[in-house]
């Protein structure tokens, strides 16, 4: 639905009804027009909430602490034994700091709050969302530390969908990945980085501190592609050595695209083949130092 109630606005960013009521009479939150109880389109409803997480990410910036850090802060005290004596959610989150509370949803909360072994807080967190008509749950840093984990191969997929398809557009522009191998990504996924762009515009205040633009995710792809590169050579597989080879040198101008350092010097030497090191060749990477 594109238009929200002042009930379902309310739910979706998590506050009172009371709360939308005001930021509409204030015009911090602008209404629909026409007659009958008040209505907010979806859009201008996230508007508000980025705005308001601006707000709230510029507060923790002037007490010197981040996103990442608050939501370490939260997932700690939520798993607190303390002296022992059982203490409710409600006890534990009233405990802390409201502008650490107000930073997450009541549905990425209480998915926190699961006990380790409780399963994938990621997927809860999507479950509890959809229960309580909160805003959909969405991969980023904050989060990762908040539940203690990266999203499961379950809830992975979709979460991480539009994080890596605005990384894709914007390190690979053209389409066409470093290797030469046409990345093609479908209107859908070029549809879902614009929309990821432009909820969240890269300005100092804006850009959550601690988002390290992909860097994190991208050095964990390397370090995947070359354990299975170790373990290609181990089994003897020639054929899983070379693909893995091409998608680690692939990787590679990856991070060094997101580190800021492309352009920069190539190490030098060639292949048995007589390809340079850096050379995006499809033969094996034993190469003939000596031989150059």
């Amino acid at each position: 639905m594109d238009e929200l109630t002042a009930a379902g606005a309310a739910a979706y960013l998590g506050v009172s009804r009371e709360a939308v009521d005001r930021a509409a009479r204030e015009g911090r939150l602008p209404a629909l027009g026409g007659d009958g109880p008040r209505r907010f389109s979806r859009e201008g409803v996230e508007a508000y909430h980025q705005a308001r997480t601006r707000e709230k990410i510029a507060a923790l910036a002037r007490v010197r602490e981040t996103p990442v850090s608050v939501a370490k802060r939260v997932r700690l005290a939520l798993h607190e034994r303390g002296n022992g004596l059982p203490r409710s959610f409600d006890e534990r989150l009233s405990a802390m700091p409201l502008l650490w509370r107000s930073l997450f949803s009541r549905a990425e909360l209480a998915a926190a709050g699961v006990p380790d072994g409780g399963g994938c807080r990621w997927c809860r967190a999507v479950e509890f969302s959809r229960f309580l008509g909160t805003r959909p749950v969405e991969y980023a840093p904050a989060f990762a530390e908040l539940f203690g984990a990266q999203p499961c191969g379950t809830c992975g997929p979709g979460l991480l969908a539009p994080y890596w398809a605005s990384l894709r557009a914007r390190v690979h522009p053209d389409g066409v990945a470093p290797s030469g191998a046409a990345v093609a990504p479908t209107a859908d996924e070029r549809a879902r980085a614009a929309e990821w762009v432009q909820r969240r515009p890269v300005t100092p205040v804006a850009r959550p501190v601690g988002d390290d633009d992909g860097r994190a995710l991208v050095a964990a792809g390397l370090r995947t592609a070359r354990a299975r590169l170790k373990d290609a050579k181990r089994r003897g597989d020639q054929r899983h050595v070379l693909q893995m080879a091409q998608t680690i040198r692939a990787l590679e101008r990856d991070a060094a695209v997101v580190d800021g350092r492309a352009g920069a010097a190539v190490k030098p030497g060639r292949l048995k083949c007589g390809h340079a090191l850096a050379a995006n060749c499809g033969c094996p990477r034993s190469s003939a130092r000596g031989q150059r």
